[in-house]
């Protein structure tokens, strides 16, 4: 009998210990407040060029195109009226070259914008106070 706990016992902990591993997962951080210049907007492509206008962290490549179909399908796509706050939701059509935004974007993502890919943005916020 012990011998066969003495293997069972360590067998039991390995299997409790994989499975606790399995559970981890690595959290994609969301980097929020990037703030960039559209340069293009694509509404077909559902994609817009930026200029990077983040001084301090430069996360953001000099010039990147980002993905903006999934922002614009959960409505992600916002304007804050700086005096009220009153939040407004807008479509990429909305967006014009030379408007200030202000981005967010997963970790996960951000990594393909700095390999040259198209990624995806998580939300996109009108920073110019052009809407009324």
């Amino acid at each position: 009998m012990r011998k066969v706990l003495r293997i069972i016992i360590p067998l039991l902990l390995a299997l409790t210990l994989a499975l606790f591993c399995c559970g981890c997962k690595e959290e994609d951080v969301l980097h929020a407040g990037l703030n960039a210049e559209i340069l293009e907007v694509n509404v077909e492509n559902k994609t817009i060029r930026v200029h990077n206008l983040d001084r301090s962290g430069q996360l953001l490549l000099e010039e990147c195109t980002f993905d903006c179909s999934e922002a614009e399908k959960e409505d992600l796509i916002i304007y804050v009226k700086y005096g009220t706050g009153d939040v407004t939701q807008l479509s990429l059509a909305d967006l014009q070259p030379g408007d200030d935004v202000i981005l967010w974007i997963y970790d996960s993502e951000l990594s393909k914008a700095e390999s040259g890919s198209i990624a995806k943005l998580y939300e996109i916020q009108l920073g110019t106070q052009r809407l009324s």
